[in-house]
């Protein structure tokens, strides 16, 4: 062949490439091969560009996992029936600006039902007032709407902050807590779901009011968190009772101080035989004048599920706090149970103050209890209570470690029959109360067991999420030298790159 053609492999030619003069130089012209390698790789390329638009995939770098969505929620989006149209009316100013909307397309790309819409009422002044006019919002809130039912998510209701930096003058406040995700899958579930679940909270026994906020006596914390999750709560004036309300999805006792009449132990063993939801929180008592029965005259109801409530006191040196007492207990070994199935994976422990042993009752009980959480295998539970002023020591007369503090009794699988009675029993009730509910798991525990007595799993195990915070410290010396590597050092790395790419071509 010439020049300009060629011998392939195996004797086979190609044609000669094609050549266009130009002054004194000649430049090849593309061949037909060219061409349709040409078109071959656009047509490549517009294969992978749609398969990318079908088939992707979301990433979550951040080190706390902040924009992973719980198995919870993807359950409950992934099978809406019904259309959920979320506006955010925020400030792109704002701090949580960025975690709600990334967040949210992450909620839009579990299903075609949920619709975001963004507001920012600096740029849409007249829609942001109409907003306000329709809903009479404020700002730095997110709304969902699904039919007639709507459900407002505001800023306090997404974040705990920390202002400790703030007001010593360094900047904004830090986001502590992030709870995006416990909120929008609340408010999802509140305006998908026509019902709305009714918990009372028994009184007449000495129970702290469920109004008061009062550290470690009041149930105003509970209560909060309880109506945030979309349940109705409400006083029950059990005393001498003899039947539950009518509209009763569960009943709380919390911390009595006295007795049950026989009339309202019996309505409570009714209800709860019946298919009732029953949550107990039962204080250990401490032998005294006019002290009441170590079960506050539940102990059919008790027995008759097959729990053994412990006359005791835990104590657990292996998970011993500093700066508090030898009765608080640190507990972070748990059963396997929907309530603390959160607990157990990410590791949280729950703390109560003076607590009492719950556990199994003797084998051939008609019920079979599981444990919920349980000491390490060094706790023990305290019997001489008369005594507790002297030296406390594990004497064999004691209840033996691992020592079970709270049990669940009912199906755990959310299939079976809603009919189905469940039972929880807690050692402790100022776990719960104003100011425990703060601490650790306390806030998960209580929740999860109100919503597993509910029938509402879906909503279990949403825990808040800490963002990393970073923060880079500069001297006013780093801060010159950055600004003149900016302003000189920069544009001299261009203009050395463009000589250098300037003397590559000069041939």
């Amino acid at each position: 062949m010439g020049p300009h053609g060629g011998v392939l492999p195996g004797g086979r030619r190609h044609a000669p490439r094609r050549l266009l003069p130009l002054g004194d130089r000649v430049l090849p012209l593309p061949d037909d091969g060219d061409a349709l390698r040409e078109e071959g790789d656009a047509v490549s390329r517009g294969r992978v560009n749609w398969l990318g638009s079908r088939h992707w995939s979301r990433g979550d770098w951040t080190k706390t996992r902040l924009y992973s969505l719980s198995a919870t929620t993807k359950k409950l989006v992934g099978g809406l029936s019904k259309p959920v149209r979320v506006t955010v009316f925020m400030d792109r100013d704002s701090r949580l600006y960025m975690p709600v909307t990334e967040l949210l397309s992450r909620y839009r790309a579990l299903s075609p039902k949920i619709e975001v819409e963004e507001l920012d009422p600096k740029r849409n002044l007249a829609r942001a007032e109409a907003l306000v006019r329709e809903f009479g919002i404020r700002q730095n809130t997110v709304v969902f709407r699904s039919g007639d039912r709507k459900k407002y998510v505001e800023e306090d209701k997404l974040a705990d902050f920390d202002f400790t930096g703030a007001q010593m003058g360094r900047g904004a406040p830090e986001i502590k807590n992030f709870k995006g995700e416990e909120a929008f899958t609340s408010a999802i579930l509140s305006v998908t779901e026509a019902r709305t679940p009714h918990v009372y909270f028994t009184s007449g026994h000495g129970e702290a009011s469920l109004d008061s906020g009062e550290r470690g006596q009041g149930y105003a914390d509970a209560k909060q968190l309880l109506e945030r999750d979309n349940l109705a709560v409400a006083k029950w004036e059990s005393l001498g009772k003899d039947s539950v309300p009518a509209d009763a999805d569960a009943i709380v006792v919390a911390g009595p101080r006295t007795a049950f009449l026989e009339p309202e132990a019996g309505a409570l063993a009714k209800y709860l035989a019946g298919g009732g939801r029953v949550l107990l929180l039962l204080d250990p008592v401490l032998p005294a004048a006019g002290a009441p029965p170590a079960d506050f005259a539940l102990g059919k109801l008790l027995s008759g599920n097959g729990v053994k409530l412990g006359n005791d006191i835990v104590v657990d040196p292996a998970n011993a706090l500093p700066l508090v007492g030898a009765e608080t207990v640190f507990a972070k070994q748990y059963g396997s149970h929907p309530i603390v199935r959160s607990l157990s994976a990410e590791g949280l422990p729950v703390i109560f103050p003076l607590a009492r042993s719950v556990s199994k009752a003797a084998a051939g009980s008609p019920a079979s209890p599981v444990t919920l959480v349980e000491t390490s295998a060094e706790g023990w539970g305290e019997t001489s209570l008369a005594s507790l002023e002297e030296q406390v020591k594990k004497d064999p007369q004691d209840t033996p470690g691992s020592v079970s503090l709270a049990v669940a009794v009912g199906p755990g699988d959310e299939k079976l029959s809603a009919k189905s009675p469940r039972l929880v029993v807690i050692g402790n009730s100022r776990f719960a109360a104003a100011g425990g509910l703060a601490t650790a798991g306390n806030a998960n525990l209580f929740l999860n067991s109100i919503h597993w007595l509910t029938g509402a799993e879906k909503q279990v195990g949403i825990a808040p999420k800490t963002p990393e915070q970073a923060s880079l410290t500069l001297t006013r010396s780093q801060v010159r030298r950055i600004g003149l590597f900016s302003v000189l050092g920069l544009p001299a790395f261009a203009v050395v790159l463009g000589v250098w790419v300037w003397y590559r071509r000069r041939d």
